[in-house]
């Protein structure tokens, strides 16, 4: 993806534009992506309102959309207002055109208003749900994700769950050695799960029953090549399971279990990444054992196998990841 088109209507949200420029309008060449092109397109390229203050000038009107390879609708203060058909159509038209289509937050309704979301799985802030299940009713509304991809077209959950999908996106297109360093510039965790829960009711209890959460998850990380599983977390944390599964499910939003299973994957993908192991070795030294349950894992979780994941993501000298995802993949 290299150039980068941004629809522009009023009662944009500026936290979003400012996601989008933090990610794609800064020069990132440190971090082994860009330089991007980035249209600001609005219809007749007229002065355009922002929330909660501000406006902001269009640089192209709304055909700038076309030959973008990726298109973002940021969120708006009113998910209701009207769309109108001009920016519909021209939504439409780009991803017809092979255009990856995304929604941030609230711009999930922009995409429903296209036609985009019929029958693909989408999400938006949680407050909206219920709203965006009316604006859009052939689409698979996923309440408790934060961000879903299918064909194409993306949502995300509210705010902070744009600047998810971002990276996402970043490392899909770039990779995950390029992703994680942005992330530590941006002074972000590198990869929250798409299917992570966008809210959860207590996410960092201000007393644990118990403290060690945090250095059990440290020790867990560089561990990952042994064959320890959540019985050893709990453990490590001194926490009975069930005390331990509690705590967890309301620090990070997913369970011990789940959260091991992705980080040995996440190790497995920087090492096809950046090495030349054998996929067995590869196996072996991410805690996942065997070439075919790397497979498996890898499969589930990115859509692909480790052959196809090392061709697409495989590193150039200097550590910069060369590459782009297959057009039939799927939200992680």
């Amino acid at each position: 993806m290299r150039t980068i088109g941004v629809l522009l209507l009023p009662g944009t949200r500026a936290f979003d534009l400012g996601v989008i420029a933090e990610v794609w309008a800064q020069d990132r060449s440190e971090s082994g992506i860009g330089p991007f092109t980035v249209r600001l397109c609005g219809a007749g390229r007229r002065r355009t309102p922002l929330s909660p203050f501000g406006e902001v000038t269009p640089t192209h009107g709304l055909t700038g959309l076309d030959g973008c390879d990726l298109v973002l609708a940021p969120g708006r203060d009113d998910p209701h207002a009207p769309v109108p058909p001009a920016a519909s159509a021209a939504l439409h038209r780009v991803h017809r055109s092979g255009a990856t289509v995304a929604g941030l937050c609230s711009g999930a309704f922009t995409l429903a208003a296209a036609g985009l979301l019929d029958g693909r799985p989408a999400t938006t802030h949680w407050w909206d749900l219920d709203a965006l299940a009316v604006a859009a009713p052939r689409a698979e509304l996923q309440r408790d994700v934060l961000y879903t991809e299918c064909d194409g077209v993306l949502t995300s959950a509210g705010v902070v769950g744009g600047l998810d999908l971002c990276l996402h996106l970043v490392r899909r297109d770039h990779g995950a050695h390029v992703a994680a360093k942005l992330a530590r510039r941006l002074v972000m965790p590198p990869a929250r799960e798409g299917g992570q829960r966008q809210y959860v009711e207590n996410p960092l209890p201000a007393a644990p029953a118990r403290p060690g959460l945090s250095s059990t998850m440290d020790w867990a990380l560089t561990r990952l090549a042994e064959e320890i599983g959540v019985a050893d977390l709990c453990g490590h944390a001194g926490m009975s399971e069930r005390t331990f599964h509690r705590e967890f499910a309301a620090a990070t939003g997913v369970t011990p279990g789940r959260w091991l299973r992705v980080q040995r994957v996440r190790l497995a993908q920087r090492l096809l990444e950046t090495t030349e192991l054998p996929v067995e070795r590869v196996a072996q030294r991410s805690g996942l054992g065997t070439a075919a349950n790397l497979r498996r894992r890898l499969r589930a979780e990115v859509g692909v196998g480790p052959d196809s994941y090392r061709r697409t993501f495989r590193s150039a000298p200097g550590g910069v990841t060369v590459g782009v995802w297959p057009s039939t993949s799927t939200s992680s």
